[in-house]
């Protein structure tokens, strides 16, 4: 009696894509780094996800990490454009990071960008992901008068 030994081997591959992307799970990362220092945790801004998703959609265009705008506006006039009132604002960008937990690595291990999540002056945030490329835009602002930080897990 002949006996053959079959060896199956599976892998589960997982991949963020621009539809995985979560503001919110990335603002309660940002949250955790604030609150274990002491800050104040930031509110999500749909305003600035909008004004993030836009830099992030145009460095896909243009294949380039880049915090300039091609339409040669800048984040402050691009916030004004969605009606926020702000008082100062900050912008990270990162490119090629799988994941929200791996561009907060990332931009926590970089001293300018480390400055901009901790910056107790802050008090909205908001973020997008842009694919192909993994292109990301962390947008913050100073708001005065709205404040309601998310719940977190």
């Amino acid at each position: 009696m002949l006996s053959k030994s079959i060896l199956t081997i599976s892998a589960t591959f997982f991949f963020i894509t621009a539809s995985a992307f979560s503001p919110e799970r990335l603002i309660c990362i940002v949250n955790r780094e604030r609150v274990n220092r002491g800050l104040r945790p930031l509110v999500l801004s749909s305003e600035l996800n909008d004004v993030c998703q836009r830099h992030s959609r145009m460095q896909v265009k243009y294949n380039r990490m880049t915090h300039d705008r091609y339409d040669h506006s800048s984040m402050d006039k691009a916030i004004n454009e969605h009606g926020l009132r702000w008082t100062q604002y900050g912008e990270n960008v990162a490119r090629g990071q799988t994941s929200e937990e791996s561009v907060m690595r990332a931009w926590m291990n970089s001293p300018p960008h480390r400055r901009n999540i901790l910056n107790p002056g802050f008090t909205h945030m908001g973020g997008a992901l842009g694919q192909p490329g993994y292109y990301w835009t962390q947008g913050f602002a100073t708001v005065p008068g709205r404040y309601n930080p998310p719940i977190c897990p």
